[in-house]
């Protein structure tokens, strides 16, 4: 995908770590992305609800006030947001077992390899627009 290309294509990053935050959505933003970023799952929410529709949610599942796993269970009882692709990020372990029930897109333990990081926005992104690019 090309700079201008990704460019119409928003993630949402949910985390609550400041410098993890700032060092995903710079990488992000240098892969041509547009970012917005919450540092819970309530901002997230509260981002959704004012209309944000991105066409992927990165989200963390260890976070104050609202936690990554409380954020996807209300997303899912949404009609209006559950159908964004959610790409579980964490350190926590053993992410497949831990995150099944809440059938998250994808997961990827921290740190992640940016690469596959890039290729999963990428491949997201291209869904939810419908685009038929070679990926």
């Amino acid at each position: 995908m090309d700079q201008e290309d990704a460019h119409r294509h928003t993630v949402l990053l949910v985390e609550d770590d400041p410098d993890v935050r700032e060092a995903t959505a710079t990488f992000l933003e240098c892969s041509g992305f547009d970012v917005a970023v919450a540092g819970d799952g309530r901002d997230a929410l509260g981002s959704l609800e004012g209309g944000l529709r991105p066409c992927l949610i990165l989200l963390d599942l260890m976070m104050p006030r609202l936690s990554g796993f409380e954020f996807r269970r209300i997303q899912l009882a949404d009609p209006k947001i559950a159908a964004i692709p959610v790409v579980v990020l964490s350190a926590a372990g053993d992410l497949a077992r831990r995150t099944a029930h809440l059938t998250p897109d994808d997961v990827l333990a921290k740190p992640p390899d940016l690469s596959v990081l890039a290729a999963l926005i990428e491949r997201h992104c291209r869904r939810k627009h419908g685009d038929r690019a070679a990926g």
